[in-house]
């Protein structure tokens, strides 16, 4: 019920510049603690933004602005998680790097390698930053150009990625458990890499610790369907124990 309820927050401000908390309360049918909550967890993901009275959409000045505080969120977790995935990619490989940041620190990583790969992406930032590299070639998916995330999205990008095949899929996520597997919150992004998890041989997950044992969303990935999880420290025992029964290679 709360994952329906945050995508009916997400469509109804996506049609309307403001909303008010009462016409949230309404619509949902639910009391306004359990509407407060709802926003509170939008807010926190920057997916909308609070304002007196009710919420209104993120501005693209205020995503792009969030997109960067996001790259230099745990910046020094994510370039040793880099530094790590590094190590995974063979020469010759063909592989699939998402949008987010993480696998943006990554590509810096493998822009400075002497690595001779394909990579494929959806990524503008990650295909420019990779374009540096003779030794990389580098396929950008079709599809409609969203200013937000840099990125390119929708039925085409989709389409465009179920003709192609990938020997590894290398993907972060919001959220991952051991029991579940991974979460996301932005559905146009999880579209891509669904294409791209079931076309690949090898799917690596890239989550830093403040991730693990976390659920957002939309469950995307089961634990199974993980071939490595690579982050910049141990887990907890637990969750670590629970991955390895699982058969995940846990790289940290």
């Amino acid at each position: 019920m709360r994952e329906k309820r945050l995508k009916k927050i997400l469509e109804i401000i996506e049609s309307q510049d403001f909303v008010s908390m009462r016409d949230l309360q309404k619509e949902l049918g639910v009391s306004m603690i359990t509407v407060r909550r709802d926003v509170a967890e939008l807010v926190k993901e920057n997916l909308v933004k609070k304002v007196h009275g009710g919420i209104k959409r993120v501005s693209y000045f205020e995503k792009e602005s969030d997109f960067m505080k996001r790259l230099h969120v745990n910046r020094e977790a994510k370039e040793r998680i880099a530094e790590l995935a590094l190590n995974f990619v063979e020469d010759n490989d063909i592989i699939f790097l998402d949008a987010s940041t993480t696998l943006y620190v990554f590509a810096r990583y493998l822009a400075l390698s002497k690595k001779r790969v394909h990579v494929i992406t959806n990524s503008i930032p990650i295909a420019m930053e990779l374009s540096k590299n003779p030794n990389v070639s580098v396929f950008l998916l079709m599809g409609k150009v969203n200013p937000e995330s840099m990125s390119v999205e929708g039925a085409l990008t989709i389409e465009s990625g179920k003709r192609m095949s990938v020997k590894k899929a290398f993907v972060s996520c919001r959220g991952v458990t051991a029991k579940e597997g991974t979460y996301e919150i932005n559905t146009m992004e999880m579209g891509i890499k669904s294409v791209f998890i079931e076309r690949s041989e090898e799917v690596y997950v890239l989550a830093d610790s403040s991730k693990i044992g976390k659920r957002s969303l939309i469950h995307l990935l089961p634990t199974e369907r993980i071939d490595c999880l690579i982050t910049e420290k141990k887990p907890i025992e637990d969750q670590y124990r629970l991955f390895v029964e699982k058969g995940v290679k846990m790289v940290f």
